[in-house]
Formats: C-alpha cells, sequence, structure tokens
C-alpha cells in the first residue's frame, strides 16, 4: 500500500531532477494524499503531453496501483510540496527511467528490490507502460551515474614468518 510519511522522513534533495522528475514525484504525492482527481494534476499533464494527457495520467495511476499491490512492503512518499526525495521515491524514478534507457539488467535489480517475487510481471508491465508514455511526451527520466569499481590501494600487510 502507498503511504505519507510523518514529518521526520530521511530524504534527499532532489538533485540531478529534470521536469519529468518532479512531475511525477509532485503527481505521485498527490495521488498518494488522495487527491488524485486534482485539476492540476490534469493541466499540468495536458500542457506537456496534448491529447495524450489523459492516457498518461491513467498509466500513472495504474502503475501506482501495481506498485502498491506488487510492492514487498508499503512505499514511503514526502508530502506534497517537500522540495526532498524519500528513498523509495528515487528508485522508482530509477525503475522507470531503467525502462525508458532500454538497460534491462538495471531495470531488473530495481524490480526485484521493489516487487514480490510472484507479482513482478504486474509492475514490469504497468512500469515499461509509463515509462513509454513519458518518452512518447518527451518527458525522459535520467539513468543515474554509477561510478566504476576501484580497486583498493592499500599496501599489501606484512606478516612475519617466525620457525616454530
Amino acid at each position: 500500500m502507498l503511504s505519507m510519511m510523518d514529518a521526520n522522513f530521511e530524504a534527499e534533495p532532489a538533485r540531478g531532477f529534470g521536469y519529468g522528475e518532479h512531475l511525477l514525484v509532485w503527481s505521485w504525492r498527490r495521488i498518494a494524499a488522495g487527491r488524485g482527481g486534482c485539476p492540476l494534476i490534469a493541466r499540468e499533464f495536458a500542457e506537456i503531453c496534448g491529447e495524450d494527457a489523459a492516457e498518461v495520467v491513467a498509466t500513472l495511476d495504474t502503475f501506482l496501483r501495481a506498485l502498491a499491490f506488487a510492492g514487498r512492503r508499503a512505499f514511503v512518499f514526502g508530502p506534497p510540496g517537500s522540495l526532498t526525495v524519500t528513498a523509495d521515491e528515487r528508485q522508482i524514478l530509477e525503475l522507470i527511467a531503467a525502462a525508458q534507457a532500454g538497460r534491462p539488467a538495471l531495470f531488473e535489480a530495481h524490480l526485484q528490490w521493489l516487487a514480490r517475487p510472484d507479482r513482478r510481471p504486474v509492475l514490469q508491465i504497468t512500469a515499461g507502460a509509463l515509462a513509454t508514455a513519458l518518452k512518447v511526451n518527451d518527458l525522459h527520466l535520467t539513468v543515474p551515474e554509477v561510478p566504476a569499481p576501484v580497486a583498493c590501494r592499500r599496501p599489501l600487510a606484512v606478516v612475519p614468518f617466525f620457525d616454530a
């Protein structure tokens, strides 16, 4: 089930976010708070998606329902108007971004973390549909950069050898 958090949630600033990320976070927070039929959401999507707006909003709603159904636990969304994002929000954005970017391994990793094994197909389908709907309407999400592994550069330990 989707849930709102109280004021003492751990979150991070929304760095590196474009308009697509901001629109999704803003929209799903309003939906999770029970304001899904808000005319502001419809207007914002209409400005960006034109005649596809209703379908994109319906796809977002379906995705959120699938997320609630398939989720391993209740997901934490920040309060509407907050300038920070929760870890759950960031991971959900990364799932959608991986689907948009055609990064199947990254998509599958996020999917496994977010969804129960027996319910993954539902989330996989709806996440792919949302990613496509956003991409068709030029709302591209950014896949975060993952730093390459670095070799450990500490000196080898010298262990004295004693004859017994």
